[in-house]
């Protein structure tokens, strides 16, 4: 291998490494309701921080999605498992969330979730 071709990978190998390393130190895990609000888990692979958390609720009765809620609150993550609880009444029925994490404006995870009250 060339000289030229082994700068190039190791150039777009830490290109890899540096895009990807702020979506790394978290995951959003588990989503759940039970009543009380909906539970997310979060993993914080990285020290102790401040971020913005944002759940949108679709209810998918009658074949549509119509959103019924949008709860956006700030969150401080300690490092490891968190379990952040949004306030929410949900009706017995299917629904899809959208949660999102966001720091310093920037959206640094998303999942998308089906449940069943």
């Amino acid at each position: 291998m060339s000289r030229i071709g082994v700068v190039t990978g190791l150039i777009l190998l830490l290109a890899v490494v540096a895009v990807s390393a702020g979506c790394l130190s978290y995951s959003i895990g588990s989503v759940s309701y039970n009543g009380d609000g909906v539970h997310v888990s979060v993993d914080n692979k990285a020290e102790a921080r401040d971020v913005s958390m944002q759940i949108t609720v679709f209810d998918l009765s009658d074949f549509k999605q119509v959103e019924v809620d949008k709860i956006v609150r700030s969150v401080h993550l300690n490092a490891g498992i968190n379990d952040v609880t949004f306030d929410a009444d949900l009706q017995p029925g299917p629904y899809r969330l959208y949660v999102y994490m966001m720091e310093d404006g920037e959206r640094v995870g998303c999942v998308i979730e089906d449940l069943e009250v």
